[in-house]
C-alpha cells in the first residue's frame, strides 16, 4: 500500500512539459478519443466543443480535413483501488524527413497529464480540470511562439453594469463600509475557462443577485495587476473569498466551477 501511494503522489503532480514547437500552425483536424469503461462517453461532446473554442480563438482553423491532426486522447487503469486516468493532447501529422525528403508520420507536440480519481463521482470534474489544463498550457504556448496579439475581452465595463468594482482599493472601501467579504475573481485576457466562467457562472441573474447581497464583487484582469500578489497563482480564473477585516483570503477556488457548484459555495461560505 505504501507503494501505491507514493505512486500516486508522483503521477498527480505529472505535468509533460512539451519541447515541441507550435510556431505557423493555422489549421488542424480535431479529434477526440475516449477508453476506459469508467469514462463517461458523453464527455466526448464537451471536449470537441471546448477544443473548437480554443481553436476559433488562436484563429486556428478546423473545418474540414486536415492531414495534420489536434488529438485528444483519453484513457483509464486501476491501480488496486484507484482509478488512473491519462490525459494526452498531441497533434499527428506527416513531416519531411531532412536526410531522406521522405515524409513519415510523426507527433509534434504533446502534452499530458494523469489524474488518480477515487471516488467515481468526482470522474466528470477531474476531466474537464485536465481539459481545461491541457488547453490552457496549448493555448499559451501558441499564443507565445506566433506571437499573436489578443484583444482584450474582459468586458470589465459590463461587470461594473452588474455591480462588480474593477479597482482593489475601492472595493476595500466599500466592503469595510458595508462590513461585506470581498469576493475577488482573478482573470487573464486570454483563458478561455475565464471567459467559460464569466458567461456561464457570474452573469447569471440568480448568481448575480447572490453574490450582490452577501459580497462586494470584485473582477480584475490579473495581468495588469492592482491586487496583493500573494493572492496570484499560476492558473485562471482565480476566485478568492476575503475578509474585509484582516483582507486575508479565507477560501479560494482555483480553475472552473460550474453554476452549481459556484451557488453552493457562495450559500455556504461564512467569514470569520
Amino acid at each position: 500500500m505504501k507503494k501505491l501511494f507514493v505512486i500516486l503522489i508522483l503521477v498527480s503532480g505529472l505535468s509533460a512539459s512539451t519541447m515541441f514547437t507550435l510556431s505557423g500552425i493555422k489549421k488542424v483536424y480535431p479529434v477526440v478519443e475516449i477508453s476506459g469503461k469508467d469514462l463517461p462517453k458523453e464527455f466526448k461532446a464537451t471536449a470537441q466543443e471546448e477544443i473548437r473554442t480554443i481553436l476559433d480563438e488562436l484563429g486556428i482553423s478546423y473545418k474540414g480535413y486536415d492531414q495534420r491532426a489536434l488529438a485528444l486522447l483519453i484513457s483509464s487503469r486501476y491501480i488496486e483501488n484507484t482509478l488512473l486516468i491519462t490525459m494526452k493532447l498531441e497533434i499527428g501529422e506527416q513531416v519531411l524527413r531532412v536526410d531522406s525528403k521522405q515524409k513519415t508520420f510523426a507527433i509534434t507536440y504533446e502534452s499530458a497529464e494523469s489524474i488518480p480519481v477515487r471516488d467515481k463521482e468526482e470522474i466528470a470534474d477531474q476531466l474537464e480540470d485536465g481539459l481545461m489544463v491541457l488547453l490552457d498550457r496549448f493555448s499559451e504556448q501558441y499564443i507565445e511562439e506566433n506571437k499573436k496579439i489578443v484583444k482584450v475581452d474582459l468586458k470589465n465595463d459590463d461587470f461594473s453594469k452588474l455591480g462588480y468594482e474593477t479597482d482593489y482599493n475601492a472595493a476595500v472601501k466599500k466592503a469595510q463600509k458595508l462590513k461585506k467579504p470581498i469576493l475577488l475573481v482573478l482573470v487573464a485576457n486570454y483563458c478561455p475557462w475565464c471567459r467559460k466562467f464569466e458567461e456561464n457562472v457570474l452573469r447569471k441573474k440568480d448568481v448575480n443577485e447572490l453574490i450582490q447581497s452577501k459580497y462586494v464583487p470584485l473582477i480584475i484582469n490579473k495581468e495588469k495587476g492592482g491586487f496583493p500578489k500573494e493572492l496570484d497563482i499560476s492558473f485562471t480564473p482565480i476566485t478568492h473569498f476575503i475578509n474585509y477585516k484582516t483582507l486575508k483570503s479565507e477560501k479560494m477556488i482555483a480553475g472552473y466551477n460550474n453554476k452549481d457548484e459556484f451557488l453552493y459555495t457562495l450559500r455556504n461560505f461564512t467569514s470569520k
